[in-house]
Formats: C-alpha cells, structure tokens, sequence
C-alpha cells in the first residue's frame, strides 16, 4: 500500500499526520529507509514480531517448513546404565564419543 501525504517540514523535521501510520496498530517507533528517489518510513518491530515475520514470509514463499519430530522413546535399561556409568566418570562428553568410537571400531 503507497500513500502519498502532505507533509510539514518544520526545524524539529519533516511532520506527518499521525492518522497515517494507524493502520500499522500500537507502534512506538519508526523506521527511515533513504533511497535515492523516495524516503521510506516502515514501522519498527520488537526483534521477536520482526523473526515470526520473515519465518512467516520465508513459509509463505515456500522455504521454511515445519518437520514434525517423532516422540522419542526412553533407552533400554542396559544402555541407560552404560551411559550413567560411562558420564559420571566425568571428563568432556567429546572425549566419551570418541573413546566409544575407538572401542566399538
């Protein structure tokens, strides 16, 4: 949606009826974008709304799906008591992968 306005241009800055960004809901704050022919004024958006917006942009243009993930069962008895053994010997979980690794191999 283009608007052109009437605008007043004061020592405070260019003035704009209020009335014209309503349509844009409780903003606090705008944006300026200044490009060579036009100077763009947007709302700005909190950084949480701004993400679900371009997630939400980026699903519209086909980019972004959502996967479901599959419930998880709980490990066996067996296996729950070889990692329990194997982490509390403490060390980086790193350095169990690998020794793992290296004794399965």
């Amino acid at each position: 949606m283009e608007t052109t306005i009437d605008v007043k241009v004061t020592q405070r800055g260019v003035l704009i009826p209020r009335r014209m960004v309503t349509a844009w809901g409780d903003v606090k704050e705008v944006e300026i974008e200044q490009r060579a022919d036009v100077i763009i004024i947007k709302p700005k958006y909190a950084a949480a709304p701004q993400r679900e917006r371009i997630v939400q942009e980026l699903r519209v243009a086909g980019l972004v799906e959502e996967m479901p993930w599959a419930d998880l069962a709980p490990p066996p008895p067996e296996t729950r008591a070889y990692l329990i053994g194997r982490l509390s010997q403490g060390g980086a979980l790193s350095q169990h992968i690998l020794a793992d690794r290296d004794e399965n191999a």
